[in-house]
């Protein structure tokens, strides 16, 4: 499943993604981002795995490949922060879908990330 975070503000999307992402995640967040986009232009989005476990079929798999394609140019930086070896090279996956920087952070690196977001500092330590 997928939550709006709190600390979610116009320039730094954050969410949070747990368990298995299925369809109706999907359907929840891609007006969710839309609107999102539509008041500001090109922000950051910060995404947190947390016992994240994948996707429950391929069609979520495709409604995933499917949000990345059509916001394609609608992101500055992507900051995915995880647990798991897996979640590193999902990040790296997604590089060739989305013009977006991406970078993935362990969890104990999430404020590295924040500021990474914010656009100062590297985010390597």
């Amino acid at each position: 499943m997928f939550e709006i975070l709190a600390e979610s503000t116009p320039d730094i999307l954050a969410i949070r993604i747990s368990g298995k992402l299925d369809k109706s995640d999907y359907d929840r967040l891609h007006p969710w981002l839309d609107q999102r986009l539509h008041e500001q232009p090109r922000p950051a989005m910060l995404i947190v795995m947390e016992d994240f476990r994948g996707w429950d079929s391929l069609g979520a798999v495709v409604e995933d490949i499917k949000l990345d394609m059509a916001h394609h140019d609608d992101l500055r930086r992507i900051a995915m922060v995880g647990d798991q070896a897996w979640q590193k090279w999902m990040a790296m996956i997604a590089v060739p879908f989305v013009s977006a920087e991406i970078r993935y952070f362990d969890a104990n690196e999430i404020d590295l990330a924040r500021i990474w977001l914010r656009g100062s500092g590297n985010g390597n330590g």
